[in-house]
């Protein structure tokens, strides 16, 4: 019976309120979402620290640098590079751009909705 009186005493909750709500929860996900990435980014790097301290114990440097200086893998490493430096810059500005629209999207200041009074029926 106390949740049925408490209920009617609260004010409903009007466009702005929901609004309010939706963009916290926005920004929520958002951080969320971030720290996330964060994890996955340190982890990533994590992981290719120890890839590249495996190979420098098992392979000498001699075998990497004579792998490397042969025209065909050298230039296929190179390719290789510019296309991962390539698939970061769409991925990079691609984020940025979704962050910049979210923020913008959140921080958008609504005009306040008009109240009309209802209309007559004769």
């Amino acid at each position: 019976m106390e949740t049925a009186n408490a209920a009617k005493d609260q004010t409903p909750a009007g466009i702005e309120d929901v609004v309010r709500s939706v963009r916290e929860l926005a920004r929520s996900t958002r951080t969320v979402g971030l720290d996330a990435a964060n994890i996955v980014e340190r982890e990533l790097a994590m992981v290719i620290s120890i890839s590249e301290r495996i190979r420098d114990t098992t392979l000498s440097p001699e075998i990497l640098h004579k792998s490397r200086s042969k025209p065909l893998p050298a230039a296929l490493r190179r390719d290789a590079h510019r296309a991962l430096d390539l698939v970061a810059d769409v991925a990079s500005v691609a984020f940025v751009s979704a962050s910049d629209f979210v923020e913008a999207l959140l921080d958008e200041r609504r005009p306040a909705l008009s109240v009309t009074a209802a209309p007559h029926h004769h």
